[in-house]
């Protein structure tokens, strides 16, 4: 655990790191508040939705050390700061995520279990085995969206055309007003997608030919208050010989982070390890690094989900995310299980699809 630039300390995994008795004591206190208010069902009330993540643990009686902990879940599981999302977004994602324990646990019970040996990508190129390479057009992005009532037409940027009765649009909600959509999309649909935010969220991934740090006794884990990254995990394959570290450089952090030019990212990074890892010179010997910036990225523009502004929970749980006519809408942000996550996009992807199956076996037959 890094707590600043000079200072760290160490702790055996998966216990309370080792703060005073009073700020463990506190750190329980509000860590086993999430978990009863994430095993909860329903919508989390409009009181707490529009009240800031930091405003609530504060007024929960967190103290500094603690509150900053709690920062650092918002950073990690959603990119933002604390003060940028509401108290009510962030429970009621970890209900959509079976509780806030099973988010963080690395079990069979929670979010962070399993990985893929062949990168994330493997679903993404089985999948399309599974469409037809033949049917998905690459390098089209999407101009406009008509919904003419009977059917819809979509237009893309170099104006290829597409008909079909139903569109379903699975890009974040963040980026719906990029759309030329007609007839526009209803103004309290307009105004709870627009107030969505994408949260800074990157990786920088370093490759070594050995795990020098387990020769230190060290599992790869660590968490900085410091930054720029926050939290970093050993992901390495060791049947194939693949030794790496993972570290997210989130939040407000990250977006500072992901302005410097290339090699100042990548100085910055190690210049951290070698602090983590007690200046161990194999820091500074990787093999290969790898970097990520969702930002960037034109048509993610961040991760995890979209986040609401202040208050839009509660008031557009009603509408957020149920179809417009011939649009309908799917993407983790929408699922009721493993929201955040690719599990959260497939379950979405089914839930959507299911929908446009029975709304068009329910159109009246013309005679």
């Amino acid at each position: 655990m890094q707590e600043s630039e000079t200072d760290r300390f160490e702790f055996p995994f998966g216990v309370t790191p080792e703060f005073t008795p009073e700020e463990k004591k506190n750190l329980e206190m509000i860590r086993d508040h999430f978990q009863a208010e994430s095993l909860k069902t329903g919508l989390p009330s409009a009181e707490i939705d529009n009240m800031t993540l930091d405003q609530h643990v504060r007024a929960l009686g967190a103290l500094p050390k603690i509150a900053k902990m709690v920062n650092m879940w918002s950073q990690v599981m959603h990119g933002l700061e604390s003060t940028e999302e509401s108290a009510a977004w962030f429970i009621d994602y970890c209900r959509r995520n079976k509780g806030f324990l099973a988010i963080r646990a690395d079990d069979s019970t929670g979010g962070q279990y399993l990985r893929f040996q062949d990168g994330a990508q493997s679903v993404a190129h089985e999948l399309a085995k599974l469409v037809g390479v033949e049917n998905i057009h690459l390098a089209s992005p999407v101009h406009s969206i008509k919904d003419h009532g009977s059917h819809t037409v979509v237009v893309t940027r170099n104006h290829e055309v597409f008909q079909a009765k139903k569109c379903i649009i699975s890009v974040p909600s963040t980026m719906y007003k990029e759309f030329d959509i007609s007839p526009p999309l209803p103004p309290d649909v307009q105004e709870v997608t627009n107030g969505t935010v994408l949260g800074d969220y990157n990786k920088l991934i370093v490759c070594y030919d050995t795990p020098w740090w387990r020769v230190q006794g060290f599992n790869g884990y660590f968490a900085s208050y410091a930054g720029p990254i926050t939290l970093g995990r050993d992901t390495s394959v060791d049947e194939r010989g693949h030794y790496s570290l993972t570290c997210f450089v989130n939040g407000l952090p990250g977006r500072e982070w992901s302005k410097l030019p290339p090699h100042e990212r990548r100085a910055a990074g190690l210049k951290q390890l070698s602090k983590v890892f007690k200046n161990n010179p194999e820091v500074f010997r990787p093999i290969e690094v790898f970097e990520q910036i969702w930002q960037h990225e034109e048509f993610s523009r961040g991760a995890l989900a979209p986040v609401h502004s202040l208050g839009h929970l509660t008031k557009f749980a009603s509408i957020y995310g149920r179809p417009v006519g011939n649009l309908h809408f799917v993407g983790t942000e929408y699922s009721t299980e493993w929201k955040g996550y690719m599990e959260g996009a497939l379950c979405s992807g089914e839930d959507g699809a299911q929908q446009v199956v029975k709304a068009l076996r329910s159109v009246p037959v013309k005679l």
